[in-house]
């Protein structure tokens, strides 16, 4: 009789446990539907462009390059425009077949 008795508290105490672990699921489930509706909301209200897909969080490409380095957006453009003035400079020393350092009296 003790023994019966200890089966059906174990399988009471078990069934309580379950019964607890089976709410928090339900309540987990019912945050997850709550934080894909406010998804959806935001998705729908968000302005939708080529890039961005309606993406409220959305960088631009050229802002997570930026990222990288410690350096200002206006910085990186000065660098940027140096160096694409190098590469106009280099293309006609080579189309005039002119030394670069012939520009330095050498």
């Amino acid at each position: 009789m003790a023994q019966e008795n200890r089966t059906r508290e174990q399988f009471t105490e078990e069934l309580a446990r379950r019964e607890a672990a089976l709410a928090a699921r339900e309540e987990q489930l019912a945050q997850e539907q709550a934080e894909l509706a406010a998804q959806k909301a935001d998705f729908e209200e968000g302005k939708k462009s080529l890039l961005n897909n309606g993406d409220k969080n959305f960088v631009n490409a050229k802002e997570k390059m930026y990222d990288h380095f410690p350096l200002t957006v206006h910085q990186m453009d000065i660098i940027i425009g140096v160096l694409f003035a190098l590469i106009a400079l280099f293309l006609v020393l080579g189309v005039t077949h002119t030394s670069f350092f012939g520009l330095f009296g050498g």
